[in-house]
Formats: C-alpha cells, sequence, structure tokens
C-alpha cells in the first residue's frame, strides 16, 4: 500500500513538473530568455572559420531607366545586361571579442565578378549576433534584450517537443513602423533558453529585406549561427529587383572567454573589415561541386550554364569601343565617384549630384562641389587635398576653398593643414571710435547693403595632448573687401560719411583652441584614432589676438570664445542635443570685424550630423557682426516617437523627428528665438522654423538638405 502511495505520489509531482513547464507563461520565458542572452552574448573569445556564400539576383519588372541603375554606387545588385545573376564565394572569417570581425574572400564565381559587385553582397549579416542589443553598426534593435525590449510585443504561437527537448516558438513585431525594428520570430530552448532559430522582417527606404539565422547544433556551435538566408526586394521608379543570398559558416577554431576582471577600456575599436582585393576569379566546375556546401538549385545551374555558353562564344571586344569611358563620364557627372591608383585616391562629388543640393527659405538653394585627394604614406600617415565651392542662390554669393592636409601623427591626432579661399560675406559695424552711434545707427531690420567679401589663407597645427584634450594653434589672415553698394543716409549723421566703415580691411590673426572631453571613447582605423562618443559634455574655449602693421594689417583686438557641447541619450532611440557657448571683443584699438568662430552664418552646415541643426536658420547674415558681444543656446530633441507612428504613410520613409529651440542675447537684439520641427532619414531631411525677436514674431521658414 505504501509502495502504491510512493509510487503515485511520484507520478504527480512528475506529471504537474511537466504540465507547469508545459504551461510557463510568456513572460516567464521572455525573462529567462533575455537572462541568457547577457551571457550568450560575451560567450565567444575569438573564432576562425570558413565561410561560403552564394547570391542570386532575379529582374522581376523593369523599364527604361533599368539600365541606367548601375550608375548609382552603392546601390542595388544586379546585372544590367541581364535579367538573372549569381555570385558565389569562399572566404576566411575571423572574430575577436567583443565585436572585430574580419573577412578575407578567398575565391569568386560567377556572372559577375568585379569587385563593386561583391562589396554588394550582404556580408554584413554575417556578423548579426541574435543576443546582442543591435547589430554591429546599429542598422537595427534585436528583441532579445532587456534594454530593448520596450520597442516589441511578443506572442507564443507555439510550443513542441523534439528529440526529447522543448521548445517555444516566439512570434514579435514593432509597438510602431521603424527601419531600425524587425518583425519576426524566434525559437527558444527550454532549460538553455539559447536561440535555436530566429528570423527577422525590415523594411528601408525602397527596400524591404527578410533574413534568417539557423544556429549550430553541437556544442559551442550551439551559440554560433551557422546557416543564414537572407531574402532582399528593391522597388524603385516601376523596377523590381529579388535576390537571395545563402550562407554557411564552418567552424575551424573557438576560444570561449574566461571570466576575469578587466579595467575599463574606452578604445571601441570593433570593425567588420572584408578584404576584397585581388581575389582569384576560378570558374572550374569541379573545384566548386566538391567544395561548395550549398548545391546549386536548377534555376542557379541554368544560370550559370548560360553564363558560360555565353562566355565561350564572346568576341575579343573592339577597343576602339568607348561605350564603357562614357558611361563612367555619365556616373560622375550625376553621383559621388572615387577612383583610385596605388597609394592615391580621389573622390568626386559629380557635377549634377543631387546630394550637393539645399533649400533654405531664406537663401534659396545652395550647390555645392567636392574633391578630395588622398595620398597614403608610411605608418597611417596621409597627405589629404580637399577642395570645395559653393554658391548660393538668392544671396549670389560664391564660396570656395582649398585645404591641404598633413597627417603626420595619427594615433595622437596630429595634423598640420593650410587653406585658403573666399568665406562667408561679412557686415562692418563696430568702431572703437564711436561704437555707440554705430550701435544706433543700424536696426535689427538693417539691409544687407555693407558686405565685405573674405579672402582668407590658415596655417593650424592640431595635436592630442591626453586623450579627449586636443589642441589647435594656428594663425588666419583675412583680407576683406567692400562688395558693391549704395550708402544709405542712415550711415550720416550732422552730413558726415563714415567711408572708413568700408575701407579694405587686413588682419593677421595668431589664436589656440582647447577642446577637452572627459572619458572620451574612441577607436582606431589601422593608427588612425577616430573620437566616438562620450557621457560628459564637450568644453570648448578660443583665444586669438589680431596684431597691427604684420603684413600690412590694419587691425588690432582680443577675441575670446568659449563654447559647451553634449548629445545625451535617452535610450536607443532618442537623443538630446546641445551646445551654448559665448564670445566677446576687447581692447579693441582699430576698426574690425566681429567674426566669431562658434557664432557665425554656415550657409552649407554639417551641424549635429543631420545638416540643420546645430545653429540660427532664420537669422540675417548681418546680424551676426552686429555686436561685439553674444550668448546663444541651441537644442535639439530627436526621437520616433511624436508623431510619424501615427502616420503609416510617413512612416515608411522618414524615421526621426526633431524639435529645435535656439535662443540669442546681444546687447544690440536683447533677445531673439527660434523654434523647429524637422523630420529626416539617413538620405534627406527637412525642417520648418519660427523666429521671434523678444516676444514679437518675425517669419517662418523651411530649410532641406540631402546627404550621403
Amino acid at each position: 500500500m505504501k509502495r502504491k502511495i510512493i509510487v503515485y505520489i511520484f507520478l504527480f509531482v512528475v506529471t504537474s513538473n511537466v504540465l507547469s513547464n508545459n504551461a510557463l507563461p510568456l513572460d516567464t520565458i521572455l525573462k529567462r530568455t533575455m537572462s541568457a542572452s547577457l551571457k550568450y552574448n560575451q560567450l565567444i573569445e575569438h573564432f576562425d572559420a570558413e565561410v561560403y556564400m552564394r547570391t542570386y539576383v532575379q529582374t522581376v519588372k523593369k523599364n527604361i531607366l533599368y539600365k541606367y541603375t548601375h550608375l548609382i554606387p552603392n546601390f542595388v545588385l544586379h546585372d544590367p545586361y541581364a535579367d538573372e545573376t549569381l555570385i558565389e564565394t569562399f572566404s576566411d572569417f575571423k572574430f575577436d571579442y567583443p565585436n572585430n570581425y574580419k573577412q578575407d574572400i578567398k575565391y569568386v564565381n560567377g556572372t559577375l565578378t568585379r569587385k563593386k559587385d561583391i562589396d554588394l553582397m550582404p556580408f554584413n549579416f554575417l556578423n548579426i549576433n541574435v543576443y546582442g542589443e543591435t547589430t554591429n553598426n546599429e542598422s537595427f534593435f534585436m528583441p532579445t534584450n532587456f534594454s530593448t525590449s520596450k520597442y516589441y510585443k511578443y506572442d507564443l504561437v507555439q510550443t513542441y517537443e523534439e528529440r526529447g527537448k522543448r521548445y517555444y516558438t516566439i512570434d514579435f513585431e514593432p509597438v510602431y513602423k521603424n527601419p531600425k525594428l524587425l518583425k519576426g520570430r524566434f525559437i527558444v530552448e527550454y532549460g538553455t533558453w539559447r536561440i535555436t532559430y530566429f528570423k527577422g522582417e525590415g523594411i528601408d527606404i525602397l527596400t524591404d529585406f527578410t533574413f534568417e539565422i539557423t544556429m549550430g547544433n553541437r556544442w559551442v556551435t550551439n551559440y554560433l549561427p551557422e546557416k543564414i538566408s537572407i531574402f532582399h526586394v528593391a522597388k524603385y521608379l516601376g523596377n523590381k529587383i529579388a535576390s537571395r543570398h545563402l550562407a554557411e559558416i564552418s567552424y575551424k577554431d573557438i576560444d570561449l572567454r574566461k571570466v576575469k576582471e578587466t579595467k575599463k577600456t574606452l578604445n571601441l575599436s570593433n570593425f567588420h573589415k572584408i578584404k576584397v582585393n585581388l581575389v582569384p576569379i576560378i570558374s572550374d566546375s569541379v573545384f566548386w561541386n566538391e567544395n561548395r556546401p550549398i548545391p546549386l538549385q536548377a534555376i542557379e545551374k541554368d544560370v550559370m550554364d548560360a553564363f558560360l555558353v555565353k562566355q565561350s562564344q564572346k568576341k575579343i571586344p573592339d577597343t576602339t569601343n568607348n561605350k564603357i569611358s562614357t558611361k563612367q563620364l555619365a556616373q560622375g557627372i550625376i553621383t559621388n565617384t572615387r577612383y583610385k591608383y596605388k597609394s592615391t585616391s580621389i573622390d568626386y562629388s559629380g557635377l549634377f549630384n543631387p546630394l550637393m543640393l539645399g533649400y533654405s527659405s531664406q537663401d534659396g538653394i545652395s550647390y555645392r562641389q567636392k574633391v578630395y585627394f588622398n595620398f597614403d604614406m608610411q605608418k597611417s600617415r596621409t597627405f589629404k587635398i580637399n577642395a570645395f565651392a559653393g554658391y548660393i542662390s538668392k544671396r549670389k554669393d560664391f564660396q570656395a576653398n582649398i585645404t591641404t592636409t598633413w597627417n603626420y601623427e595619427p594615433f595622437y591626432l596630429g595634423n598640420i593643414s593650410l587653406s585658403t579661399g573666399i568665406g562667408s560675406p561679412l557686415y562692418s559695424y563696430v568702431s572703437n571710435a564711436d561704437e555707440k552711434k554705430s550701435k544706433a545707427i543700424f536696426s535689427f531690420d538693417e539691409i544687407d547693403s555693407n558686405s565685405f567679401k573674405d579672402y582668407y589663407i590658415k596655417l593650424t597645427n592640431n595635436y592630442e595632448i591626453a586623450n579627449g584634450l586636443l589642441t589647435t594653434v594656428g594663425v588666419d589672415y583675412h583680407y576683406r573687401k567692400p562688395s558693391s553698394y549704395t550708402i544709405n543716409q542712415q550711415l550720416t549723421e550732422n552730413g558726415q560719411i563714415y567711408n572708413e566703415i568700408f575701407e579694405d580691411s587686413k588682419a593677421f590673426i595668431p589664436f589656440i583652441r582647447l577642446s577637452w572631453t572627459p572619458e572620451q571613447y574612441y577607436r582606431y582605423e589601422s593608427r588612425q584614432k577616430i573620437y566616438v562618443r562620450s557621457r560628459y559634455p564637450t568644453f570648448k574655449v578660443e583665444f586669438s589676438r589680431s596684431f597691427e602693421r604684420i603684413f600690412g594689417s590694419n587691425s588690432q583686438f582680443n577675441r575670446v570664445e568659449m563654447d559647451i557641447n553634449q548629445n545625451i541619450s535617452i535610450g536607443h532611440m532618442s537623443s538630446i542635443q546641445y551646445h551654448v557657448g559665448a564670445g566677446k571683443f576687447f581692447d579693441r584699438k582699430t576698426y574690425y570685424f566681429t567674426d566669431f568662430f562658434y557664432f557665425s552664418k554656415n550657409f552649407f552646415p554639417e551641424n549635429w550630423k543631420d545638416g540643420i541643426g546645430g545653429g540660427f536658420n532664420l537669422l540675417r547674415p548681418h546680424l551676426y557682426n552686429l555686436s561685439d558681444s553674444y550668448i546663444q543656446a541651441h537644442f535639439m530633441f530627436e526621437t520616433p516617437f511624436l508623431i510619424l507612428n501615427r502616420i503609416p504613410i510617413v512612416q515608411q520613409f522618414a524615421d526621426k523627428e526633431r524639435l529645435y529651440l535656439s535662443q540669442l542675447y546681444t546687447p544690440q537684439i536683447i533677445s531673439y528665438t527660434e523654434i523647429g520641427y524637422g523630420i529626416g532619414n539617413r538620405f534627406f531631411n527637412a525642417a520648418i522654423f519660427g523666429a521671434f525677436h523678444k516676444i514679437k514674431f518675425r517669419e517662418i521658414g523651411a530649410k532641406a538638405s540631402f546627404e550621403f
């Protein structure tokens, strides 16, 4: 009797345990999975592997514009002369903790084997860590972490057993549509709470993609991807191109991390480096049949057979035909183009490149051109020549610059540069002789009648004293010549005209600038140090002095400016950015220009990485030179959470919203305010602004810019 009771109790406990395991709630499964992700994300120290990847591309729909698609660099992989194409590669693949990937492509075969075609294969998907918070390049956020789970909602769709193990299938989708958020499913193994399968679907501008990752089934490879499938569809201007990419990773050597205390490091040299140069093309079918881990499908075999037949019948090309050079010329006209020969590279922005256009309601259309020359030297040293020219339509203003830079110590950001050019127009208002008179003459609405063209030459040297502490020492020389103007009667008092304000001006200005960022994170590309981010502000201070009678200088003054800026992350998707600064001229002994460094009109801005924020957008250019002192503050709040997530049509092409607030104080203006709202993505940004003088509304304006 007692034996039966014991048996019944045992069966009850076992049955209860099984039932309780089967009935695990979704929250418990997610909590255990995400807790395991924290451990598995740091499990591997190093691995060596071999990767086979094959790409099949099919043109589903095309029109007359299709054959010109290849003129757009880094856009979509396709063959402009065929509706189907195939590429397959073998490569060595290495990983070092925490996030360094090196891929050396060894062999290539297929109908397209040029470097620019291989570069378009999605090798970056090989480094997706299903346990990480984000992908290596932060293209999107993974749903398997506590920190990113707030952006997703989950559903337990299936519980099943296989080979004595229990698995949970969980679907996930974003709480709102955004290019950085995925939709898909993953499968979790009970007990280990490891992910055995992951599928993600995403949208981007003009493209949709899906990727599937199957993890290994042996010890250690259980936590690493072994098979990856990527499906990609590009739709543009009535064309549709679909591609399928299959990859299989074979691991040779895997080292686990040893748990140990490590010192905090600011070095974030994480990267995925792909080496494609001088890859041998092997078309031997015997080699590929013996080594190819994924057999060709029937349609892929047909593509290769047709290509080989076509190659065998191909005639020797006519060297007098200039079609290729014509296409290269066309590409160089409308897109950014790079040319490389040995250790020299040239980048040209393209004569009719739409990305070189910008728009402002105040200044009209802006158009620019850029040319970069880079000469590589030993120990990662470089010599660069950057040329720039731009035109602002409403102001009929032309600006240009040529800068040569010798990067003599990349490890400590050491470089010396010499630049010369034509700068933004300046306006002469202030004189030491009668400053009160100058203040009274010019009002807030004064027209831009007394502008000066600024011709300059600058010599600067930058060097890092300590991590985060940069020093810049240099000298500026300016020659300012008055533009054509008509003297306004407001410029007279008691019948006297102040012509001396409009005389040619020369200034010889040595300066020193210090910039300090506490706890500055950085990374290296070879020996080149690159600043990344910091949780602390960056403090800047600059002091300059103009000396009279040096190289004809006829101005003498001192200038000091200070600036504080910071990017404060709010979670993974939002941030607050600001910079606050002040400046003043003092010890003035001659007529001079209030030409501040941190407070000036930039007609071709590149502030805050979005091309719009970081400065005043509606403030009249002549008002920058109205006073000998200023205090300014700029704030930008960036998030995808405001309005776009409620408008399905808009959310597919704009993934960021921005709120702007800018405030200015000068003794003459007293109070000037700008508020704005903007939207954007990685290609395009636009914003609308309103301006207030004191409490009076002045005007409304808009601005737009393209980006690479």
